[in-house]
C-alpha cells in the first residue's frame, strides 16, 4: 500500500504525532523516498512519483512564513525535480549543507550510479550534478562523516567507496563485504 503519511516520533516518550502529508500528485503515487533533515531544520524528501510516467521528484517541509498565526504548522512545498528517477537510491546531507542523492534504479529497472546535490539558497533552488559512483548501486548503505560520503553494498554488490567532497571525486575502498544475498536495503549509521 502506498502512503503519503508523515509522522513525528518523540524518541524519549514514544509518542507518534501525525504531520502534514507529502504532496501527492493528483491520481499518482509516490515511491521510494529518501528524506533527511537539513542543517536549518527543514526536511527534504526526494524520490519518484508516478502518474502516467515516472519522474524524479523532491519536496521540502518548511515552517510557516514569518507572521503566520502561531497555530500554523509546517507544510510541504514542491522543489525542482531530480534529473533521474531514483527508486532504492540513498541520500545524506553534505558538509556544506546541501542534500545529496546517490544511485538507485531507473524506470527500466537498471541500477544507476549518478549522483546530484540540491542547493536551496537565496539564489534559487536547483540540482547540481555530482561525479557518478564507480559502481551502480541501489538499496545500499550511505553515511556522511568528516566531509566524505561512504557508500557500501547494495543489490548484488560487495564493494565500498567514498566521495571526498573537497576534491569532488569517488575513491574505491580496499575492502569487500561478505557476499550475502540479503545484504541490500539495509540501514546505516556512523560508528
Amino acid at each position: 500500500m502506498v502512503s503519503s503519511a508523515v509522522h513525528l516520533v518523540d524518541l524519549a516518550t514514544g509518542v507518534c504525532t501525525a504531520q502534514a502529508s507529502l504532496l501527492f500528485p493528483q491520481g499518482g503515487r509516490i515511491g521510494s523516498c529518501v528524506a533527511r533533515r537539513l542543517l536549518d531544520g527543514r526536511i527534504v524528501c526526494a524520490g519518484a512519483t508516478w502518474q502516467y510516467t515516472a519522474h524524479g521528484t523532491a519536496q521540502v517541509m518548511e515552517p510557516p512564513p514569518h507572521g503566520s498565526p502561531s497555530e500554523a504548522s509546517w507544510q510541504w512545498r514542491s522543489l525542482p525535480n531530480t534529473s533521474a528517477v531514483r527508486l532504492g537510491g540513498r541520500g545524506c546531507v553534505l558538509s556544506d549543507g546541501r542534500f545529496a542523492v546517490f544511485g538507485g534504479m531507473d524506470t527500466s529497472n537498471a541500477t544507476i550510479s549518478s549522483c546530484e546535490a540540491l542547493t536551496l539558497d537565496a539564489d534559487g533552488e536547483h540540482w547540481d550534478v555530482l561525479p557518478s559512483m564507480h559502481e551502480a548501486r541501489r538499496g545500499f548503505v550511505c553515511a556522511a562523516i568528516g566531509g566524505c560520503v561512504m557508500v557500501a553494498g547494495g543489490w548484488g554488490s560487495i564493494t565500498a567507496e567514498v566521495y571526498e567532497e573537497g576534491l569532488g571525486r569517488w575513491r574505491r575502498l580496499p575492502c569487500s563485504l561478505p557476499f550475502d544475498t540479503e545484504l541490500h536495503g539495509a540501514g546505516s549509521a556512523v560508528m
